[in-house]
């Protein structure tokens, strides 16, 4: 099971049968999010034959990196449907709101978790998230981080088919792009999980800002 990016990685207080919902949706989050980061490294490492003037291997790395992403999201959709098919979505809003008194403590996470140097996220990127659990909870919050990563995959998959051949220009417009739009998708996420991780457990929040870990 995951240490970063899981829902709940202990859940003392819940039933056999809690804990087994959570896994069920946590392992494919898991092995996407690996996919997904190996996707990162691909195109960082892009970005390192271009200096090198290799743009035939800078090719090669852009097509593994959309094959990483398309992997990724194989994942990330299977856990989507199995948390829509086992009403896994009102389950762990119901873990949230019970931690923030009433309300999933999104704000509140956040900001504990930028101070600590945990995410990095601006005022108005904490405000959307917040109100999209505030909308339609945890379950739109990974809809959206499906729906971009699905069209960063429809942009990488489209270049990967032309980059050997690709023009300088294309090149030098698109490299940085690809990386710039996976490290917001990589933030969000990264913001969800420090949610799901840290929002549920009511002591974990004050924690962090102390410098002191959840125990994952």
């Amino acid at each position: 099971m995951s240490r970063v990016c899981n829902k709940a990685p202990d859940l003392p207080d819940g039933s056999i049968a809690e804990q087994d919902l959570y896994e069920r949706v946590d392992g494919p989050i898991a092995t996407g999010s690996a996919h997904f980061m190996r996707a990162g490294s691909e195109l960082h490492l892009m970005h390192a034959d271009l200096e090198l003037n290799d743009q035939r291997r800078a090719a090669l790395r852009v097509r593994c990196a959309a094959a990483a992403v398309r992997a990724a999201l194989v994942e990330y959709r299977t856990s989507h449907r199995v948390a829509q098919e086992l009403g896994f979505y009102p389950v762990h809003d119901g873990r949230l709101r019970l931690a923030g008194g009433g309300a999933a403590p999104v704000r509140k996470t956040l900001g504990a978790a930028r101070d600590a140097d945990l995410v990095q996220l601006d005022e108005a990127a904490v405000e959307s998230v917040a109100l999209r659990y505030e909308e339609g909870g945890d379950e739109a919050a990974f809809g959206h981080f499906v729906t971009e990563l699905t069209a960063f995959s429809a942009d990488l998959d489209g270049f990967a088919a032309r980059a050997v051949d690709a023009p300088a220009a294309d090149w030098q417009h698109l490299a940085w792009q690809f990386l710039t739009v996976f490290d917001r998708i990589r933030i969000y996420g990264q913001a969800l999980a420090v949610i799901n991780i840290l929002g549920t457990t009511s002591d974990a929040v004050a924690g962090v800002g102390h410098g002191e870990r959840n125990g994952t």
